[in-house]
C-alpha cells in the first residue's frame, strides 16, 4: 500500500513513515498542502495521513479540493488540538479517523492494517 503523509513536524512524519516501511507499505511525504496535492498527482495513494493544521493549510481547506478528486481516498487525520467541533466537522468529509497527537503508534499501526486489509 503506498501512504503519504502530510505533516509538518519532522519527528511525527518520521515515526509514521518508519511504521509504514516497517508494515511493508510504501510512504512518501510532504510537509505543505499545495505539496500534498502535487504529490497526489504524481503519485496514486492509498491511504492519506493528514495533519489537520499544515503550516500554511487547515484540513478544512484541503479536504473539500481532496475529495473533488479523489472522492475515495481514506484520510486520517492528526491533531495536536482534541475539539469535538473539528472531529464533527472532518468526519462529515469523509475523515475515517481522528488521532490526537502526541501519536500513539500501536493505535495508527491498526488504523494501516485495517486499512490495507480493506483494499486487498
Amino acid at each position: 500500500m503506498n501512504i503519504l503523509i502530510a505533516e509538518n513536524e519532522f519527528s511525527t512524519a518520521d515515526a509514521i513513515q518508519s511504521l509504514a516501511e516497517n508494515m511493508g507499505h510504501s510512504a512518501s511525504w510532504a510537509c505543505t498542502g499545495p505539496e500534498a496535492l502535487i504529490s497526489l498527482e504524481k503519485v496514486p495513494c492509498d491511504l492519506l495521513i493528514l495533519s489537520a493544521q499544515l503550516h500554511d493549510a487547515d484540513i478544512t481547506y484541503l479536504l473539500p479540493s481532496l475529495r473533488r478528486h479523489y472522492p475515495d481516498l481514506p484520510v486520517v487525520a492528526l491533531t495536536s488540538r482534541n475539539s469535538l467541533s473539528l472531529e464533527q466537522q472532518i468526519r462529515k468529509m469523509g475523515v475515517i479517523y481522528y488521532l490526537i497527537k502526541p501519536l500513539n503508534t500501536e493505535e495508527l499501526g491498526s488504523i494501516v492494517s485495517h486499512v490495507s486489509t480493506k483494499q486487498a
